[in-house]
């Protein structure tokens, strides 16, 4: 009778450190770049002079730019084809405040900057 109960004992204690390791191991963690801003692409520059602009809906910790700051961006340099409302994720090289002209036909940024895209 003692024999069982250690080894019913010996298993609980083994079995159920294995089965939360292997069911914490199919956990999904967010994989985003902790230098990365994810941000919504708000404007598209389609041949009517207006800037290409994102809008940052989650900044990174410690950086300079908020939530909501908009800054334009070069769509070239992303790999794919991008629409009006895509989210994406990208590192701020450099920015500075927007300065110069604004019409009303446009929306313009708080800022202009060099953005690198990050791989998803």
């Amino acid at each position: 009778m003692k024999s069982k109960k250690l080894k019913i004992l010996f298993l609980a204690l083994f079995l159920l450190p294995l089965c939360l390791l292997l069911l914490g191991a199919g956990c999904e963690k967010d994989e985003r770049d902790s230098f990365c801003y994810q941000g919504k692409v708000i404007t598209l520059n389609l041949g009517d002079g207006c800037p290409n602009i994102i809008k940052i809906t989650e900044p990174v910790e410690n950086g300079n730019l908020v939530k909501n700051a908009t800054i334009s961006f070069n769509p070239d340099l992303y790999e794919g084809t991008l629409k009006v409302g895509d989210v994406v994720l990208f590192k701020v090289l450099e920015y500075e405040q927007w300065v110069g002209p604004a019409t009303a036909n446009c929306l313009w940024p708080e800022f202009t900057g060099q953005i690198e895209f990050c791989n998803k």
